[in-house]
């Protein structure tokens, strides 16, 4: 395989690998907000107002998914990989959902809370924290995928971020083993949203792992 791509994209791919950059980089945005409302714990009330903040991202990451998708459809692409960079521009948007899905969750929580219900957050939030972190360092990988045209190393980087999946897989397990050992002693609705979250934190991992595999992909197609 050739070890740049310098020469291979034509202008319109490459400026689709551009823009794809901005959702990523609001998917990241996204993290550091929905990271920040573990952190604040249920009863803050400013929890409300991260929320709609993640709110706009989605719609703006919408927004620009949806330019991107025309873009593609419209623009000086090679053929053979239109199908990947729709699918590319599918899970990034995806992506930057799931992190709204998460908002919302959080944002209703506090309503248990109102009603006298109690959670247990001790030890929670460390396990969602954790796994976002590792997600913050996926998607700055996967930035760092769309923007370089050495070949080498989108390959290392693809590999780094299937590290990062791998043990995002291990904090999840763990999670849900912990989960199990004291779902005896939790109402259903803790149960579901510890075990929602747990899924939704992985479901960003998993696409941060996704997404990388169809930039391989592409510049596969590219390079035969």
């Amino acid at each position: 395989m050739l070890k740049s791509l310098k020469g291979i994209l034509v202008v319109g791919e490459k400026n689709i690998f551009s823009e794809l950059t901005q959702v990523v980089a609001m998917a990241a945005e996204a993290n550091a907000l929905v990271l920040g409302m573990f952190k604040m714990g249920y009863r803050d009330k400013g929890i409300k107002d991260v929320m709609h903040s993640v709110q706009l991202i989605e719609k703006k990451s919408d927004e620009i998914a949806f330019k991107i998708s025309e873009d593609i459809t419209s623009g000086a692409i090679s053929p053979n990989i239109i199908d990947n960079l729709l699918e590319c521009v599918q899970v990034a948007d995806d992506t930057v959902d799931v992190y709204y899905y998460i908002s919302r969750e959080l944002n209703r929580m506090p309503k248990a809370y109102a009603s006298g219900f109690e959670l247990q957050e001790a030890d929670w939030d460390s396990v969602y924290e954790n796994m976002l972190d590792l997600a913050e360092k996926a998607l700055i990988k996967l930035n760092q995928a769309l923007s370089t045209s050495n070949v080498t190393e989108i390959l290392q980087l693809r590999k780094e971020i299937e590290a990062l999946e791998e043990q995002a897989d291990d904090v999840k397990d763990q999670g849900f083993d912990r989960l199990y050992s004291i779902a005896p002693k939790l109402h259903y609705l803790q149960f579901y949203h510890y075990s929602e979250l747990l899924h939704k934190c992985d479901d960003i991992l998993d696409s941060c792992e996704d997404f990388s595999d169809l930039i391989v992909s592409v510049i596969t197609s590219i390079v035969k």
